[in-house]
């Protein structure tokens, strides 16, 4: 019993206080942690349709559909069933798909989650934020183009 009324003092003392912990969204913009995984952006021109997204995608996400000769027709992604795992941006060997900060998107069915390329293309960086302009070492060092240590992740 007097633990119960402990506690109890305790939360109405951080009740009383005036100090607020909730975010006023969408007034406020709330922080998100650059480690976020947040929607993806999917770069057609990048993209060499090797389909290791597709493969290493834990719960069938992706979905790549390709022609006769082998050139992507479709790309879609299923935001709805997505882990963000980020399995697929870690494989991806162009960077042709990566996991933004943005978290804003909605949709009434499940058929209104299901993105296709042009969709993903179009998705907006967070406050403009591009992780690839940012990202140590460049993929060209990755491949050994350029001299110095390769960081191999």
């Amino acid at each position: 019993m007097i633990g119960i009324l402990q506690s109890m003092a305790t939360t109405m003392k951080h009740a009383l206080d005036g100090q607020t912990f909730t975010i006023e969204y969408p007034e406020s913009v709330p922080h998100v942690s650059p480690r976020f995984r947040g929607v993806h952006k999917f770069s057609q021109e990048r993209c060499i349709w090797c389909r290791q997204c597709e493969i290493v995608c834990p719960n069938d996400t992706i979905e790549i559909k390709l022609d006769d000769k082998r050139q992507g027709e479709e790309y879609n992604l299923h935001i709805g069933q997505c882990i963000y795992c980020r399995l697929c941006e870690e494989v991806c060997p162009v960077d042709a798909i990566v996991l933004t900060q943005q978290f804003e998107f909605t949709g009434d069915t499940k058929a209104d989650l299901v993105y296709n390329k042009e969709q993903l293309k179009n998705v907006p960086w967070y406050k403009g934020l591009d992780p690839l302009a940012s990202r140590e070492p460049t993929r060209s060092a990755w491949v050994g183009e350029i001299d110095g240590e390769i960081d191999y992740q």
